[in-house]
């Protein structure tokens, strides 16, 4: 069986996007809603670009067996303050973040924190747990690869 790696495109901007192939991109949110947990609920639409894995059957699909995408996303590599107004340094500097962001475009959308799995405890700043449930923060289920 051939396999072919396809990218999945979209038409038009904004709001009116559209699949640019429907017979691909059906198949693709079939894939998803079976294979990834709620696939259902996934807007292919949403990513900078989507490419599947596709058994193919001449030159006619028949079964994406894999799909791949992309987004950006902010990654904040630093963030650290110390000392007795750690706390009211952390809101005023998550507050700035969040207005510089919003400014950009980036109003709802997810950004990364690093906390480094190699400091010791003591390495931390001391009130870091508490800090991230003041801003919603949730584990993210990356790992970093290089390029």
């Amino acid at each position: 069986m051939r396999i072919e790696i396809i990218p999945l495109d979209f038409l038009g901007q904004g709001a009116l996007l559209e699949p640019g192939d429907r017979k691909l991109h059906d198949l693709a949110v079939d894939y998803c809603s079976r294979q990834l947990q709620n696939g259902k609920e996934l807007n292919l639409a949403k990513f900078s670009k989507v490419w599947l894995a596709v058994e193919m059957d001449d030159a006619a699909y028949k079964e994406v067996v894999g799909i791949t995408g992309f987004v950006w996303r902010i990654d904040l590599p630093v963030f650290r303050v110390s000392g007795p107004n750690a706390v009211r340094a952390t809101k005023m500097l998550a507050d700035r973040l969040h207005a510089y962001f919003q400014d950009q475009g980036a109003r709802g959308q997810e950004l990364f924190i690093h906390i480094s799995g190699k400091e010791l405890p003591e390495q931390r700043c001391e009130k870091w747990q508490e800090s991230l449930l003041a801003e919603g923060a949730v584990p993210a289920d990356r790992y970093a690869i290089k390029i």
